[in-house]
């Protein structure tokens, strides 16, 4: 019976991501027309940009509509539906250009606060610090020499951090724990700054 609720859960929400691809799809037409009535003839390079990207976005939404025929399970409907908000995102930045308006969807950013609640409160796999013994390991970790400013430490974490996180392999978690090691390096460096 669980399990039939499952299937069920999955077909209700691929069904709505579907729709959700279908209307973007199906808006892109009517912008097309709409930067080309306003822009080929006075801002002929503006419409050409706008023409291309909605190809590409035409292209993109077909094949999230094929992702999303093949999945199999919530994480990977997760993951697709991840993708498919990025790509409504960045048609809506094409849209507000195009129609000048003010842009209706807003990406939530990356907060750094929220990162670190994230990975400190015992969420992570490793509750206590265990991956960084020192201050010169957790210099070694972010490859950094001791002594470098604060702005050079959060410019290593940062750019350590974005190359570990699961986002930036789409969703696969193996290099969690080397994202952990970065995180738990950087508290360190920063609690021996105050």
């Amino acid at each position: 019976m669980d399990q039939s609720n499952d299937i069920q859960k999955l077909v209700q929400r691929k069904r709505r991501l579907v729709r959700h691809l279908g209307k973007m799809k199906s808006s892109l037409p009517d912008l097309l027309e709409h930067a080309f009535d306003r822009y080929y003839e006075t801002q002929t390079r503006l419409y050409i940009k706008a023409e291309g990207k909605a190809f590409r976005f035409e292209e993109l939404i077909t094949g999230l509509e094929r992702e999303v025929e093949d999945v199999d399970g919530m994480g990977s409907l997760r993951l697709v539906a991840g993708r498919v908000n990025y790509v409504a995102d960045q048609l809506d930045a094409l849209e507000s250009t195009v129609y000048k308006r003010a842009r209706q969807r807003r990406r939530i950013a990356f907060n750094l606060a929220d990162f670190f609640e994230k990975f400190s409160n015992g969420n992570s796999p490793s509750k206590s610090r265990q991956e960084v013994s020192s201050l010169t390991e957790a210099y070694e970790i972010l490859d950094l020499e001791e002594g470098c400013s604060l702005s050079q430490i959060m410019t290593a974490f940062r750019k350590l951090a974005k190359k570990y996180h699961p986002d930036a392999h789409g969703g696969d978690r193996s290099s969690e724990a080397e994202l952990r090691r970065v995180v738990e390096a950087y508290q360190v460096i920063k609690e021996s700054f105050a």
